[in-house]
């Protein structure tokens, strides 16, 4: 792969959301847009949407299970925050490892993603800092960014620097869904 000419990538990482929703620890932009449920995107010739679904069905299961009962934590939350990160992750290793395989163009835009995505680490915060460093702390050493916790509101799941986790899971899904988006279309050129 590393003798193919690079072909022209526009993968420029833009927000495309109200900036309001930017989030504090990271500074980073939005990607939510339209509703993930019911929203399809118009292309997918790549395998990396396969486990993007999976990850939409984990979204639902945590938008709409409950989390304790009478005050008792359910341990079902933490097997789906399990698996849903673990396929954030797989979404990007389809892409690098099948998705790229397909044919020349496939490799070299899917390659100009990855190179996009090192280079400008910031604009990417949402996979380097929360995608990649949580599923690493899961898999590597069984450790978690989320737990339960209680505020005047009820019981909700916290990330570790304070953020609703659920909220950080959907917002990678969005992200993750605009950059697919964006590589079918870099396909179709």
């Amino acid at each position: 792969m590393n003798n193919l000419k690079a072909l022209p990538v526009n993968l420029i990482m833009l927000s495309v959301a109200d900036s309001s929703l930017v989030r504090d620890r990271w500074s980073m932009a939005s990607f939510i847009t339209g509703d993930i449920f019911v929203r399809t995107p118009p292309s997918q010739t790549l395998r990396a949407w396969e486990p993007y679904w999976d990850c939409v069905s984990i979204l639902f299961l945590f938008e709409n299970s409950d989390i304790v009962d009478r005050n008792e934590e359910l341990p079902e939350w933490r097997l789906h925050w399990i698996s849903g990160i673990a396929l954030l992750r797989t979404i990007g290793h389809v892409l690098a490892k099948v998705d790229s395989q397909y044919s020349l163009t496939h490799a070299a835009i899917v390659a100009g993603f990855w190179a996009t995505l090192k280079a400008d680490r910031q604009s990417s915060d949402i996979f380097w800092n929360f995608i990649e460093e949580e599923r690493n702390n899961i898999l590597k050493t069984y450790t978690f960014g989320a737990k339960l916790s209680r505020s005047e509101n009820g019981y909700f799941i916290e990330f570790a620097d304070g953020q609703d986790a659920f909220q950080l899971f959907r917002e990678a899904l969005y992200w993750w869904r605009y950059h697919l988006e964006l590589l079918e279309r870099e396909l179709q050129k």
